[in-house]
């Protein structure tokens, strides 16, 4: 299906200021730009959405009319909240220093006001200003996408309306509008189809063909035992594309003139589609990964379900988490830190593979990006057995994302609640144009030619704008399937280190700050005292004496809400709840809390 176009109209100032008065500001309300947007209650995001489709407007044309996006989601919120994230011009965030003025609108009575925050920050209507647009499967969502499409034709831009489409897509929709910031423009040639067509084509296409490489390493045939997982999708609009994908696979394998058993292609159960049961409750990747429970599958259905094989998506599909049932009926969870091991292990082992021809290989600079609440044991396993450089960014995708572009030619990122992906500088491209003049016309058996082949495909199947539940749903299943694992084989790589998180209410959370990457809370001043002297305390009570398993806690202000959200782990999740509510203690009385105050044990300090 082809997104629906919208062409621009003269800018209509009597119908701008109609919208503006219509959806006024609510008294005594202040509208904050978070990690990627704004997210409220539903009933709250008329006058932000008015607002914010102008400034989408402005900041396309700030870029010379590089198209930007728009996506009505409120992610893995429950179905009455949504909100708006922003997608730049090369589908990753909005720039930090272009945040305050986005706020700064969300806020302004008027059309008077609008210009003159625009005209202050050098920002002024142009000729082409062109909105990507899409959205979620929440029921006010179809309403929150009209109103933009309406304040943006009154502004004078040109609207692309991809309707029901999950954030990835939208991302990726707009980076493939913008081929001057693709990271090589030649791996992705015009289809002549719709977006999300091409977008899905590009991923099923690279992973059959990753696939295929497998056979190559035998010299017979060798018959793989079928393969289906259970996909749980939220509810989310992410349950509408799913069942597009196998036969999708199916079509492609049979016109791609790629030869491959069958057999090896992983078959999609897709559950919990949108209807099926609330979205987002007691489903989806957020519930298991913080709940650390199995989800509620509310579809209907007779066949016996593979519990042994499943993937959970959020709402809109831009997190992923894998799971299964132990033969006790226990949940066995591949979290973001887990899917970033086995990726960044599977990176390594190809480029190490291909560097035996190709001796440029040895300087691509490979490395992972995590933030504070990564675990100890995924962060300790990758720089002592993939032996991998880890960087530790401040929280929030905008974050990581720059700091992988930054510090690595071939950089991972995955938070632990399974946002993530895979992203490719321009040296790594160098290093594939290298290896195909050294191996084009070796033979196909060989070791480096092979790992070349699984290289070279990977820029198209891993979604470069954002993390992407589907590109790294075909990732993960190759790697699984190259490697021969299973997800209790992948889940052995090593123990995760009890955790425990939770938040205090404060009165005031702008009176907490934290170093860069937020692992050490800077004021109050005796705040930072007190957790390092918990954390030596548990420590010198500890089994072991190992750096890898000291206890640890850490504190940073919610973006959101007046509160501290509070991270412990430690050796036994009695330790792990002990320092958390001690943590907790800590915060309520230096930082002034309110409320209740959260304990995980029978007694907590004050």
């Amino acid at each position: 299906m082809r997104p629906c176009m919208h062409y621009p109209e003269v800018p209509n100032t009597n119908e701008l200021n109609r919208l503006l008065k219509h959806f006024s500001i609510p008294p005594k309300t202040k509208f904050t730009y978070g990690t990627a947007g704004f997210r409220y209650h539903h009933e709250l995001l008329p006058p932000i959405i008015v607002r914010i489709a102008i400034f989408a407007a402005l900041r396309s044309s700030s870029l010379d009319g590089e198209p930007v996006g728009l996506m009505i989601t409120a992610s893995h919120n429950p179905e009455q909240d949504n909100g708006l994230k922003i997608s730049d011009s090369n589908g990753g965030m909005l720039p930090i220093e272009w945040e305050a003025m986005a706020t700064d609108f969300a806020n302004a009575k008027n059309l008077k006001l609008l210009m003159e925050i625009a005209a202050k920050n050098n920002s002024q209507p142009g000729k082409e200003m062109i909105v990507h647009i899409g959205r979620d499967t929440r029921s006010h969502s179809l309403h929150l996408s009209q109103l933009a499409i309406r304040s943006l034709k009154a502004f004078g831009a040109m609207v692309i309306d991809h309707g029901l489409v999950t954030t990835p897509a939208l991302h990726y929709n707009v980076l493939r509008s913008n081929v001057n910031h693709m990271p090589n423009a030649l791996l992705y040639g015009s289809s002549g189809t719709s977006f999300e067509k091409e977008y899905l084509n590009s991923i099923i296409g690279s992973y059959v063909s990753l696939l295929s490489t497998k056979s190559q390493l035998y010299t017979q045939k060798i018959h793989w035992n079928k393969r289906s997982m259970l996909v749980d999708c939220a509810c989310g609009v992410g349950g509408l594309k799913v069942p597009l994908l196998n036969q999708m696979i199916e079509e492609f394998t049979e016109n791609s003139g790629i030869l491959l058993d069958t057999s090896s292609l992983v078959h999609l159960t897709p559950v919990n589609l949108p209807g099926d049961g609330p979205l987002n409750e007691r489903c989806g990747a957020e519930y298991v990964q913080k709940q650390q429970k199995l989800p509620v599958i509310y579809t209907e259905t007779d066949e016996t379900l593979n519990m042994e094989y499943v993937a959970s998506f959020d709402g809109d599909a831009d997190r992923i988490v894998f799971h299964a049932k132990d033969v006790d009926g226990n949940l066995v969870l591949l979290d973001g830190d887990k899917i970033a091991v086995l990726v960044s292990s599977f990176l390594q082992e190809e480029i190490e593979a291909l560097s035996t021809a190709v001796p440029f290989a040895k300087s691509i600079r490979c490395g992972i990006v995590q933030t504070a609440y990564a675990n100890g044991s995924s962060t300790a396993y990758l720089k002592n057995v993939v032996k991998t450089d880890v960087v530790i960014a401040k929280t929030g995708v905008k974050h990581v994302h720059t700091a992988a572009h930054h510090h690595f030619d071939v950089g991972t990122y995955f938070e632990a609640n399974g946002h993530g992906t895979v992203l490719f500088g321009k040296k790594f491209f160098e290093l594939l144009a290298k290896a195909e003049q050294c191996l084009v016309s070796t033979s196909r058996k060989n070791r480096s030619n092979i790992a070349w082949q699984r290289l070279r495909v990977l820029p198209r199947l891993v979604n470069q704008a954002v993390g992407d539940a589907i590109s790294d749903l075909f990732l993960v299943d190759a790697i699984l399937y190259l490697k021969g694992w299973n997800l209790y084989t992948w889940g052995q790589l090593y123990s995760d280190m009890p955790s425990r998180q939770c938040k205090v209410k404060v009165q005031d959370r702008t009176m907490i700050h934290t170093n860069e990457n937020e692992t050490k809370a800077t004021s109050p001043i005796q705040l930072q005292m007190a957790l390092d002297a918990a954390m030596d305390a548990m420590a010198k009570n500890s089994p072991t004496g190992r750096q890898a398993n000291r206890p640890r806690a850490f504190v940073r202000p919610s973006g959101t809400e007046d509160a501290v959200r509070i991270y412990a782990e430690a050796n036994s999740q009695k330790d792990a709840d002990a320092l958390a509510t001690e943590a907790a203690a800590l915060v309520y009385k230096l930082c002034n809390g309110t409320g209740n105050l959260p304990s995980f044990t029978k007694e907590s300090k004050l």
